[in-house]
């Protein structure tokens, strides 16, 4: 059994989308399965949609996960 974990996934959890209480695990979860732009994340979690300052920190969670 594989118990690795990518660096992304050590990361603790933490509050990235105020406006809608999203989660960075959630966010990495919905990347996982299959919203790997940043308007399939919107549309899945609402992330910026409301005051938009979590966008930057979407996309760089974005590039981070997709660039492994």
């Amino acid at each position: 059994m594989n118990n690795f974990k990518s660096p992304l996934e050590q990361k603790p959890d933490y509050l990235v989308c105020i406006c809608w209480g999203v989660m960075y695990l959630e966010i990495v979860s919905a990347i996982k399965d299959g919203c790997h732009d940043f308007e399939s994340l919107q549309e899945r979690l609402m992330v910026g949609t409301g005051c938009s300052t979590c966008v930057p920190e979407i996309h760089e969670i974005l590039h981070d996960l997709l660039s492994q």
